[in-house]
């Protein structure tokens, strides 16, 4: 159902929420996102070897998003053990979850075990699963009718964002004028991809496969219908960043499987690690490394599926650190087809299984890197999935990692763990 044929009650933001800014919300200049390079690692890019506009200049280095209204956002995350006291889920016991998104999915409000409402159920929904809905800079947050069960996933405008979506054009004024010269206000569109019906993050067992297939098939529509409507705004040369945070050590702080997406809309550059990885990519020309290289002579390959490869990556930046790419040469998230994406979900929930069993971290992300929109560049799109896992101030002050597992052996114990997924 489209939006415009739902019942929908409007709402009036409050200042940075769904990352809006207008004349009714504004009042402390110091209260907005700001993009924040560090001049002690930025370098300006001066080259045109990725084909960047030429209209502004443009940086590589270390930046920071501060935005407090991230301070703000709710906080509902549960183990599984603490939201079930060691009893058995059941689809009455997600109710011990303190879920926002309830009252979205549900189109009603919901209310914890002692009677407060959680959530108020205002939204901007992008798309439901492959369907567009909400325009991607729309300015009026409103509730929806229940959403039908048989979605799968809805990609939603984040409520509590790092960056500015829609500004009032005075207060872009004001801001540009009166912020300090150090500082930048930060632009760009945060999504977040939720499944329809809640399951917990925190469980990869308990998610079915056509559901995470669902949640991908979201958000790579909405990432093309935010791009799409942001170069129609005049702006380009957009790095993308969609990831998951499972667990709450990993930063996840809601209970049902969610995405992320960061579209910055700055236009002022990429990080170092991304310049990196693009000038990698660069230096092996035709010869990619991803298409060719066998992984340390396959002892360091986990699974290797007709769409997809996965390997512990012989620089890890965690223990048991895994790393996977397209087995064709695609250079971003949204140029994946329907058969990649269900392999994909496939893989990484038997992988995730295999991790438990052989007791890492259930606390994971899950990144994935891409080519930004508007480089012109030969890159390979690859993803990592990376552990949680306490690391020492030596690794903080470079761009290094300490491990003790070597990755053959630890590809080798995922791998035997692996095998007795895949016999049941």
């Amino acid at each position: 159902m489209k939006d415009n044929e739902s019942k929908e009650e409007h709402y009036k933001p409050k200042f940075m929420e769904w990352g809006i800014i207008s004349k009714d919300n504004f009042s402390d200049i110091y209260e907005i996102p700001i993009k924040r390079w560090d001049p002690l690692s930025t370098i300006s890019i001066t080259s045109n070897e990725f084909g960047l506009h030429k209209k502004l200049k443009r940086y590589h280095g270390h930046y920071s998003y501060l935005s407090p209204i991230r301070g703000k956002r709710p906080k509902g995350y549960k183990t599984i053990h603490e939201a079930f006291k060691g009893k058995d889920v059941s689809k009455d016991a997600v109710k011990a979850f303190n879920d926002v998104f309830t009252a979205i999915t549900e189109g009603k409000p919901i209310y914890d075990e002692n009677g407060n409402q959680i959530g108020d159920g205002y939204t901007m929904i992008i798309t439901q699963d492959e369907e567009k809905r909400d325009k991607p800079f729309l300015d009026t947050p409103h509730k929806v009718e229940r959403i039908p069960s048989n979605c799968k996933a809805l990609t939603l405008i984040n409520r509590y964002p790092s960056m500015a979506r829609v500004i009032d054009p005075s207060i872009s004024d004001y801001i540009q004028e009166n912020l300090p010269s150090h500082l930048k206000l930060a632009r760009g569109i945060n999504l977040l991809t939720i499944s329809r019906n809640l399951y917990p993050s925190s469980n990869f067992k308990l998610i079915p496969e056509d559901i995470l297939t669902g949640i991908f098939l979201s958000m790579k529509e909405a990432i093309l219908y935010c791009i799409l409507e942001a170069i129609e705004k005049d702006y380009y040369d957009i790095p993308v960043n969609p990831f998951f945070n499972i667990g709450l050590k990993a930063g996840g702080s809601q209970p049902r499987i969610h995405s992320q997406t960061y579209i910055d809309l700055n236009g002022d550059g990429h990080g170092n690690r991304l310049e990196s990885y693009l000038n990698a990519f660069k230096e092996m020309g035709d010869n990619c490394h991803l298409c060719e290289t066998t992984h340390g002579n396959s002892d360091r390959i986990i699974i290797a599926t007709q769409y997809w490869t996965f390997y512990t990556t012989g620089s890890p930046v965690r223990n048991y650190h895994i790393r996977f790419h397209p087995n064709e040469h695609i250079r971003r998230f949204t140029q994946l087809k329907v058969n990649q994406m269900e392999d994909l979900a496939k893989t990484l929930k038997k992988i995730f299984i295999a991790l438990d069993n052989i007791g890492i971290d259930p606390n994971r992300n899950i990144i994935f890197n891409c080519c930004p929109y508007g480089y012109d560049a030969n890159f390979h799109m690859f993803g990592d999935i990376i552990p949680h896992e306490v690391i020492g101030g030596a690794e903080m002050a470079d761009d290094m990692r300490v491990a003790r597992k070597l990755p053959h052996i630890a590809a080798s114990e995922i791998r035997d763990s692996l095998e007795e997924v895949l016999k049941k």
